[in-house]
């Protein structure tokens, strides 16, 4: 009998530690899916919009095309870092800083990113340039730092920004808003966001106005549609409107309301 009792408490004992070993391979292995992709990686982007629109302003109310590309590096635990690069070329001539149209804004990006639990912060640096082709360039180039940060929550995303530009603003600017997407199918997904813009008197007196306050509401729908696994195009749809009184009376702002969408083109590699 007894020789029966340590049989079994042998095998009991040898099925617990294949079990608990088992147990560990599984939890590192969901602690493996679980883990950010590692190493370099590279995605560019083509907009195609009706209108350039940023932060209240409309610089350009008829065709932009918006080029853009960024190269990041993630690390394991310790987020992401990379380089980035925006530009726009107007259409037309509309807002009489290119003949017949073309390149008048170049920015550049560095950033890193990380997340913490359901949370995505970023932090940065914009360097704002506006180049001509012949003669001086359009005005003078301005730098900022921003933070942002978004709360990943399944039924909505909150997510909020402070930028500062310490070069020719001298000023504070915010964005706070909601985002949501929904999964349509394996390839196709549908978004909204709402957000909402504002500015300290050091911001605001830069575009001519005199006290802090609310500067732009938007609105916007979108949809991206994956052709593969690295390629996707999609669309947009967007309201802008000035909510400063005193925004609206400025001559800068030539269209305080302004409904502006286009097409986009991502490739990520």
């Amino acid at each position: 009998m007894k020789e029966v009792l340590k049989v079994a408490v042998s095998m009991v004992v040898a099925v617990t530690a294949v079990l608990a070993q088992e147990a560990e391979k599984a939890a590192q292995a969901v602690v493996a899916e679980e883990r950010p992709d590692t190493g370099l990686s590279f995605d560019a982007t083509m907009d195609v919009f009706s209108a350039y629109v940023w932060r209240g302003c409309v610089y350009n109310d008829e065709g932009v095309w918006q080029p853009a590309a960024n190269i990041s590096y993630a690390t394991a635990d310790y987020g992401s870092f990379g380089l980035g690069l925006w530009s726009n070329f107007d259409m037309k001539d509309n807002n009489r800083q290119v003949s017949g149209g073309g390149l008048n804004e170049i920015d550049y990006q560095l950033f890193y990113g990380i997340d913490l639990q359901d949370f995505s912060l970023e932090a940065g640096h914009y360097w704002y340039t506006f180049p001509k082709v012949n003669g001086r360039d359009y005005c003078e180039s301005t730098r900022e730092v921003y933070v942002s940060a978004a709360y990943n929550h399944e039924l909505v995303t909150p997510f909020v920004s402070l930028t500062y530009d310490y070069a020719e603003y001298d000023g504070f600017y915010a964005n706070a808003g909601l985002n949501k997407e929904f999964a349509l199918s394996d390839q196709l997904t549908l978004g909204a966001e709402v957000s909402l813009g504002a500015g300290d008197d050091d911001y605001m007196d830069y575009l001519g106005m005199d006290d802090a306050g609310l500067m732009d509401f938007n609105a916007s729908v979108y949809t991206t549609f994956a052709v593969t696994d690295n390629v996707s195009v999609g669309a947009k749809l967007a309201w802008m409107s000035l909510l400063d009184s005193d925004a609206r009376n400025v001559d800068l702002y030539n269209d305080k309301d302004i409904l502006w969408g286009g097409i986009t083109l991502n490739v990520a590699l």
